[in-house]
């Protein structure tokens, strides 16, 4: 038995009760009041189903007609896919993004697939600007599927283009953030948290760097390059010890070696590191000193 207060469900009245249940009703004298009146009207009025002469296969079909007219519409105004203009370098770069974007680790060999039929048809002298999107790529993530993607291209672009990106980079000295970030000296207090995000930031992107730059370089095998930054890292680390007030960019030196160390772990490196540590050192530097120690011991 079911309470007074449960929710109905469905209900269904056997076509003869509710037969007679009507002849009873038209052969008396009720009265119908005025709402429910035009509650019946306006259903009437506004729904086809409670129409007396309401044709539900024949509306069915009606329904189909229109709707079969509609996808004709559809399909007649359906766009056209329009060949890409492999020598238009935004749009190629527009393409080239698109497909980085969509790459992951699980669907790698079938975009790698779509990128390197892509490349094949660019027009070459649109390659330094892809080049440039995928270092962009590259700085933004420690993912080896967009250093995967370099390896697409031809081997002569590969070894022209690493050549002049990383004698730009030893340059440049871009193991260090920009001058702002290095001079100022106060970026942990709490109340430079805006400065402090940006030295964040900024120091992803150069160990992003440092780890693509180690990856590639050991793919064509030119380690002595690695070997070239690390002497100047060195050279900047001692510099910044020599002074105060520069944990900040200590720490992301230290940072740097830890990872170049993982491909040229030579014990004259780690003996300079060892060297290092000294009573002066903030207890976070000297932890970072000490775990690189304990890992090459």
């Amino acid at each position: 038995m079911t309470s007074e207060n449960e929710e109905l469900g469905l209900i269904k009245i056997n076509y003869d009760i509710f037969k007679k249940c009507l002849d009873n009703f038209n052969s008396s004298n009720i009265i119908i009041s005025d709402n429910i009146v035009n509650k019946a009207n306006d259903l009437i009025n506004n729904y086809n189903c409670f129409v007396s002469n309401y044709d539900a296969r024949s509306l069915w079909e009606k329904k189909k007609i229109i709707a079969s007219n509609k996808n004709k519409i559809i399909n007649k105004s359906r766009p056209h896919i329009i060949y890409l203009d492999f020598s238009d370098d935004a749009k190629c770069k527009k393409e080239f993004i698109s497909y980085l974007n969509k790459l992951t680790d699980v669907n790698k060999e079938i975009i790698y697939n779509k990128i390197q039929n892509f490349i094949s048809q660019v027009n070459k002298e649109i390659f330094n600007s892809l080049f440039d999107v995928l270092i962009n790529f590259i700085k933004s993530s420690n993912n080896n599927i967009y250093i995967d993607v370099l390896f697409l291209f031809d081997e002569n672009y590969i070894n022209e283009n690493i050549t002049k990106f990383y004698i730009n980079y030893i340059n440049d000295k871009e193991w260090l953030p920009n001058d702002i970030l290095i001079e100022y000296k106060l970026i942990f207090d709490e109340d430079k948290y805006d400065t402090y995000c940006e030295y964040v930031k900024t120091k992803k992107i150069t160990l992003s760097m440092i780890k693509a730059l180690c990856v590639i370089l050991k793919k064509i095998s030119k380690l002595n390059i690695i070997e070239d930054i690390i002497i100047n890292i060195f050279e900047d680390l001692d510099n910044y010890l020599s002074k105060n007030n520069y944990k900040h960019i200590i720490e992301l030196l230290l940072d740097e070696l830890t990872i170049i160390l993982d491909y040229i772990p030579k014990q004259i490196y780690i003996n300079k590191i060892i060297n290092i540590i000294n009573d002066n050192l903030d207890i976070s530097t000297k932890f970072k000193i000490v775990n690189i120690i304990d890992k090459y011991k």
